[in-house]
């Protein structure tokens, strides 16, 4: 729940930065990765809520999580395929922290179904 907080909160820096630089710059700005940001944040605080409740309900929002993040790497794989500089290659790189969050998603949704299949959520 709070790595769901916390990510809610890098959101909507993100997201006052980018209107900032919008409007000195009058060049729109990409607004993905806020989106997946905001997204990611909201299911992470979901599972984690549901983990904490123990409910087997848990496993619709961490598999919403898993799917969103798969399709946000393959957004950025495409954003990679077509970028001509290097500035938009590196825009379209995806960070480390951001495949090591995709994997502890992952590690959480194996165990939130181990969990349901020895009946350990309600």
């Amino acid at each position: 729940m709070a790595g769901g907080i916390f990510t809610f909160r890098t959101a909507r820096q993100l997201d006052a930065i980018d209107i900032a630089l919008e409007a000195l710059t009058r060049v729109k700005e990409d607004k993905l990765i806020n989106r997946f940001l905001f997204i990611g944040s909201i299911l992470t605080f979901c599972s984690g809520l549901g983990l904490f409740l123990l409910t087997r309900w848990v496993l619709i929002p961490i598999t919403l999580l898993v799917g969103s993040q798969l399709i946000y790497f393959q957004l950025k794989h495409q954003r990679m395929e077509v970028a001509m500089t290097d500035e938009e290659r590196a825009e379209a790189k995806v960070n480390p922290s951001t495949i090591r969050a995709f994997w502890v998603s992952v590690g959480v949704a194996i165990a939130a179904a181990q969990a349901y299949n020895l009946g350990l959520l309600k």
